[in-house]
């Protein structure tokens, strides 16, 4: 008797034992399951915090480069962007963009920016490089920002493909990089992030061994920047920084904007003070200043530049002899705007008798924009402006060479969906 209930003890206590190990088996499933899905989270909350880290300082760049004149009260018009932080303090000088000549990788300049102090998903504050053609470090004698200009700075994913060509119309205008965490670098030197070391791109970016090293780029050239994650052969990750870039369309793309703007603001009040459009200077980007020459039609007199030097028929600042303004920013003149851009008009027969209605009777007919959404028929004034040197025959008198299919052929239609030219119609 006492046999049979020591046996059966026993199997109850195997059986006690298999259930504390089955709960045991599945307790520490479960909690590494829960471990790993946390750090899964975590890993996907970083990047996501990187990604919103970088798209806020592309946007707070495009925002200085719009509002670039009233922030320094300079001379120089929009598109000018700042040089990197080389203190880590947030702000930047205006000779910060090189050393010796030597391009510099630097932080994101977030103070002079006017934002937060942006951080990527590990903690770290963002760097940045800009192109030498839209730093505002350069002399303005030498370094003018129009539809023309273009970047200089050489962008490949982590392929090592090159997405964004330095040596090319297509550089870009400049980087923002996360560093992400520390690693030891292809060439064996460990990140050292220290305060001794804090301003030392090295200890911060990465590079691929004899293709690129992100702590350092030229302007011009397909030595520039790589997009990570990139691994090694053993499988350890190299490079980690992520990117985002501003292109030539994005940049342009504001710019173009704020330039329409003021310009449609001069040539609208002139219109509603003098009763007539300001007289078009003769289409030749080779000269140096663009004066109306008083023309009256046939239809091809009512285009060429932009008159930004003296009006007619009155000047800019004597509106009809009533002494009121506008007058065009002096930036506008100052960055060559008047060379890259293609004013045309339909002028009234026998101002202002016969009226301001474009097609109205002798008139010149309304002028036609095509792709556009709502199409334009009935544009009483508008502006081209060229767009990069596809031809590499500038400077010339060929307008072939500046506008593109119905941007050059002098009739009244008009394209905005040409790929260089941008088109902003004035009025109506």
């Amino acid at each position: 008797m006492s046999s049979r209930t020591s046996v059966k003890t026993l199997k109850n206590q195997q059986g006690m034992a298999l259930l504390v190990l089955v709960i045991t088996i599945v307790l520490a499933f479960a909690a590494y399951s829960l471990s790993g899905l946390s750090v899964n989270k975590v890993k996907t909350d970083n990047k996501k915090q990187t990604r919103m880290a970088l798209k806020k300082a592309k946007d707070a760049l495009l925002a200085y480069a719009i509002s670039y004149p009233e922030i320094t009260g300079s001379i120089r018009g929009p598109g000018y962007l700042p040089c990197p932080d080389l203190n880590n303090n947030g702000k930047t000088g205006a000779n910060d963009c090189e050393t010796g000549g030597v391009p510099n990788v630097g932080r994101l300049p977030w103070n002079t920016l006017g934002v937060d102090d942006l951080r990527d998903g590990t903690g770290e504050r963002l760097w940045y490089a800009v192109s030498r053609n839209f730093d505002y470090s350069n002399s303005p004698t030498v370094n003018k920002i129009n539809s023309a200009t273009i970047g200089t700075i050489t962008f490949k994913d982590n392929n090592n493909v090159v997405i964004y060509d330095g040596t090319s119309l297509d550089a870009v205008v400049a980087v923002v990089i996360a560093p992400g965490e520390a690693l030891k670098r292809d060439n064996g030197v460990v990140q050292n992030r220290s305060a001794v070391t804090e301003n030392d791109p090295v200890n911060y970016l990465d590079m691929v061994t004899s293709v690129e090293d992100n702590a350092s780029f030229q302007h011009g050239t397909l030595d520039g920047f790589i997009e990570g994650e990139i691994k090694n052969g053993g499988g350890n990750v190299i490079v980690n920084d992520q990117f985002i870039v501003i292109t030539y369309g994005e940049i342009m793309e504001v710019v173009h904007k704020r330039v329409s703007r003021e310009i449609s603001n001069v040539i609208n009040t002139y219109l509603a003070t003098c009763d007539a459009y300001p007289e078009a200077s003769a289409f030749d980007p080779t000269k140096a200043s663009y004066d109306s020459a008083g023309f009256a039609p046939p239809a091809e007199l009512r285009q060429g530049h932009l008159p930004l030097d003296t009006a007619f028929p009155t000047n800019w600042g004597d509106m009809c002899g009533l002494n009121t303004a506008p007058v065009p920013p002096a930036w506008l003149k100052a960055e060559n705007w008047d060379r890259v851009s293609y004013y045309a008009f339909a002028y009234q027969n026998a101002p202002p008798a016969n009226g301001l209605s474009c097609g109205n009777g002798t008139n010149p007919p309304c002028m036609t924009v095509n792709n556009t959404n709502p199409l334009v028929n009935n544009a009483q004034a508008l502006i081209v402006f060229a767009g990069r040197d596809i031809t590499g025959n500038r400077p010339s008198i060929v307008m072939s060479d500046y506008f593109e299919g119905d941007n050059n052929d002098l009739d009244d239609v008009y394209d905005a969906g040409e790929a260089e030219d941008h088109v902003t119609v004035v009025t109506p």
